[in-house]
């Protein structure tokens, strides 16, 4: 079988650390290591289900171990351990067990322009509109970037209008931004959405300029833009800003500038670092998980040391983390708890 492993290296001497406040979390045993033995997890898969915040018995592990001088391979499920294994193949894993990453909690949105006509009035060439379903964006003298929402009811453009930066909808929105669109970010429903744009001037504007009185701030700032008419910076360079997400399964989003995050436009209580994305789940601005310095923090203070495997359920609007992890005894344990 010709696939890259992953493997873990749990460092032993680990303890559960617990939040003021927060009751200690009951792990549920899930099996054994040996002393050099350690999880493969592109292979290894942990089951959630039922009522939120529980763990099902079932599980798929598969470990690489060291055994007389030559590495083997033990597989464990709610039925035992099973090996050792010269190789892991095919017939040995468990069907089903997944290969790819792990269900994302950010929206990844997919740009698209199928259904959108450009159209020139012709009363006056130098207007342009983009035409969806019966609507109109527009007019404008250039289009920088379009997309037709997720719901395809519905499409999103930047162009340029008088030299300056617009930011509309064919839902009738339309509002100013400025200067190089970036990054069109929306949300799962389409109802949101953000530019992330670098600079202060359009490239209308920069040749009304003359060299000598050009400034870095008027290309290298980045400043963000919402469709509901909201501007957030500008942020320098010495700023750091990061990224900009919306959640998988709805129309909240976030951007980090720094140690800081802010949810909604609202900033939270600053991180020992940036943040990023993929290792960030959150509720509200009051319950949220994080990775940081190999261990799961909540936002009550909590903290897990050395998490993987990390899947999240949601239900009901409460988001439930699970995860596994390896205690000095080398006992691999499943926990979960909600945000």
């Amino acid at each position: 079988m010709n696939k890259k492993y992953v493997f873990l290296l749990l460092a032993a001497g680990l303890v559960l650390v617990s939040g003021f406040g927060q009751a200690p979390l009951s792990p549920r045993k899930l099996a054994t290591l040996g002393p050099e033995e350690y999880i493969v997890t592109d292979e290894s898969e942990l089951l959630v289900g039922g009522a939120a915040g529980s763990l099902t018995a079932d599980f798929f592990i598969v470990t690489q171990a060291r055994l007389s001088g030559k590495y083997v391979f033990f597989t464990y499920d709610k039925s035992g351990r099973k090996g050792p294994f010269d190789k892991m193949t095919e017939n040995l894993l468990r069907k089903g067990t997944p290969a790819g990453e792990p269900r994302k909690f950010y929206y990844e949105p997919e740009m698209s322009m199928d259904g959108i006509q450009e159209v020139t009035d012709r009363a006056d060439r130098s207007k342009h509109f983009l035409e969806f379903k019966g609507k109109r964006v527009g007019p404008f003298q250039q289009f920088l970037l379009a997309s037709v929402l997720p719901d395809k009811s519905r499409i999103i453009a930047l162009g340029v209008r008088d030299k300056k930066l617009r930011f509309a909808s064919s839902d009738g929105r339309d509002v100013p931004a400025g200067g190089q669109p970036e990054a069109l970010i929306f949300s799962p429903d389409g109802t949101k959405a953000v530019v992330k744009c670098m600079g202060a001037i359009t490239m209308y504007e920069g040749l009304q300029i003359k060299p000598e009185d050009m400034s870095p701030t008027m290309f290298d700032d980045t400043t963000l833009y919402t469709l509901d008419g909201k501007k957030y910076g500008p942020f320098g360079k010495k700023d750091n800003f990061g990224e900009v997400w919306f959640l998988a399964d709805s129309s909240d989003w976030l951007f980090t500038v720094g140690p800081t995050a802010y949810f909604n436009g609202a900033p939270l209580k600053p991180f020992k670092d940036q943040i990023h994305k993929s290792s960030f789940w959150i509720d509200d601005a009051s319950h949220y998980a994080w990775l940081e310095d190999e261990q799961l923090k909540f936002s009550d203070n909590a903290s897990y040391p050395n998490p993987v495997m990390m899947k999240w359920e949601k239900k009901a609007g409460k988001t439930t983390l699970n995860w596994i992890s390896i205690g000095s005894n080398r006992d691999v344990s499943a926990y979960s708890r909600g945000l």
